[in-house]
């Protein structure tokens, strides 16, 4: 299995796969898919107050699909996964907004948020030391790993993904990304 994080550009489909424990993508220009790892706790509206984070990642993944974004349910400590074919970016924007409330990374405290920030520089730090010297640190705030179509293109992304993967786990466990570079 090929391990890899896609850019939800219009010009080609994306695999985003995202870890069980924290999703989301705030990109407002449409060049970036995002992943993230790390134990969240349930919050914000909807009841999810309580619930583990697998429950929310299930609660999510089915509100996507009801929303129009395919979405296999995840499976424990292995992530979940989003299709968003070519031009779909505003109808995953849209899903992605009606299932806020079981987005575990949009439902995060800003101590969660901020230890996810620090193992996505964490993450970088190591992809520009096995081989993708142009891989970015993540921008104050961002959420998540974002990989542009430039860095995807590079010949050690896959390498260096797979050795730096268990970066962005938290204490979850590792954050899986998934798909095939095109």
């Amino acid at each position: 299995m090929r391990l890899r994080t896609r850019s939800a550009l219009a010009s080609f489909p994306l695999v985003l796969a995202l870890a069980l424990t924290g999703c989301g993508s705030e990109e407002k220009d449409g060049g970036v898919a995002t992943v993230n790892g790390g134990a969240q706790k349930g919050g914000g509206d909807g009841g999810t107050s309580g619930m583990s984070p697998h429950d929310m990642a299930v609660k999510f993944a089915e509100c996507m699909r009801k929303n129009g974004v395919p979405m296999d349910d995840p499976q424990p400590g292995q992530g979940i996964r989003m299709k968003v074919d070519k031009g779909k970016k505003e109808a995953m924007d849209k899903a992605m907004e009606a299932c806020r409330q079981y987005n575990p990374q949009a439902n995060a405290d800003p101590e969660q948020k901020a230890a996810a920030e620090e193992r996505g520089r964490a993450f970088a730090a190591c992809m520009r030391k096995n081989g993708v010297e142009k891989f970015p640190d993540p921008a104050p705030g961002q959420q998540g790993i974002r990989i542009t179509p430039e860095i995807g293109k590079d010949p050690d992304l896959e390498t260096a993904q797979r050795k730096c993967q268990d970066t962005l786990g938290g204490p979850g466990g590792p954050a899986k990304t998934g798909g095939d570079r095109k």
